[in-house]
């Protein structure tokens, strides 16, 4: 947003950026930004102009002062943009109504989608972190080593984060190995974008095949929205969930991601302990919350039925 800014008023890059300007102009965008929208870019300047401060900056400080009394009057109820048609979960029953179109109806991309969708829901990474993720072991347990994508920001934790896997089923973690060897090999040939937009359009497509006339549709990043329902449902604290997410504080996935009425599994991956020390609590009335609950034998199991995609779309 800074740089916009920038760009819109004329202000070059060798010249300071006076804080107070840069929220004056992030407030007249109001009439074009729904709430949700306006909520979000505060709470990210917010973030941004309080370490500002600590940082003994007096104008960050009277920004931040001033940004903090500004509240969602003059924001647009709805917005007809394209973020506006973004599902922010996505039920049980959705999830399998695309799995089985999926099943039906074989593509190009259909196996690589089938196991994106399932793997997000299982561990919560954004669509760009499937680029630079590894596995690893954390005290003797299998984890998946992610490359946070918002830690040059400092909007995470650190520079990665461990999702802890022993909880998942020997097909799951499998299905997860399957979907990290292919995003790495798109990585690998600088062809990830094409990786990407291939699956996302596909998924698109299937959704407006099965649902022609859906208010919003689901994305790869509504699964992400998804895991942090079924983490609040299945009983993590906020720490825990942030930890999990790639968040610096304990207050983003609740106030921006899925609620709790929409989870529908039990989360069975868990943060590293160490990672969770690190999550800096800004929740000011904070309530105690149960310990995660233990999946049943029987909880859904979220796996791909093809077997791993042979045909390589690069060729």
């Amino acid at each position: 947003m800074v740089v916009k800014c920038r760009k819109v008023l004329g202000i070059p890059n060798h010249t300071e950026l006076d804080y107070r300007q840069f929220v004056g102009w992030l407030a007249g965008r109001k009439p074009e930004l729904s709430r949700d929208t306006w909520r979000q870019y505060k709470a990210s300047v917010v973030f941004f102009l309080e370490g500002e401060a600590q940082k003994g900056n007096a104008v960050a400080g009277e920004a931040l002062e001033t940004l903090s009394q500004i509240d969602v009057t003059g924001c647009v109820k709805k917005t007809y943009k394209t973020s506006a048609r973004k599902q922010k979960k996505v039920p049980l029953k959705e999830f399998k109504m695309i799995i089985k179109y999926l099943d039906r109806n074989p593509s190009p991309w259909g196996e690589d989608l089938e196991r994106w969708v399932s793997a997000s829901l299982l561990t919560g990474l954004r669509p760009a972190e499937w680029a630079g993720a590894s596995f690893g072991m954390v005290d003797g347990e299998k984890a998946l080593i992610v490359i946070n994508a918002k830690a040059t920001n400092g909007r995470a934790h650190g520079p990665t984060r461990s999702i802890l896997l022993g909880g998942l089923s020997d097909d799951e973690r499998q299905m997860i190995a399957d979907h990290v060897d292919r995003a790495n090999e798109w990585e690998q040939a600088q062809q990830y974008d094409k990786f990407y937009h291939g699956v996302a359009a596909t998924l698109a497509r299937v959704v407006r095949k099965i649902w022609a006339t859906k208010d919003a549709y689901p994305t790869l990043y509504s699964m992400r929205h998804q895991f942090a329902a079924n983490a609040k449902a299945s009983g993590f604290t906020r720490e825990e969930i942030a930890a999990l997410m790639g968040h610096a504080v304990d207050n983003t996935a609740t106030e921006h991601y899925g609620r709790k009425t929409a989870g529908f599994d039990m989360i069975r991956v868990r943060p590293d302990p160490k990672e969770v020390t690190k999550i800096r609590a800004v929740f000011k009335e904070r309530v105690a919350t149960p310990h995660p609950k233990v999946a049943p034998k029987n909880a859904p199991v979220l796996k791909p039925t093809h077997a791993k995609n042979k045909t390589d779309e690069k060729k």
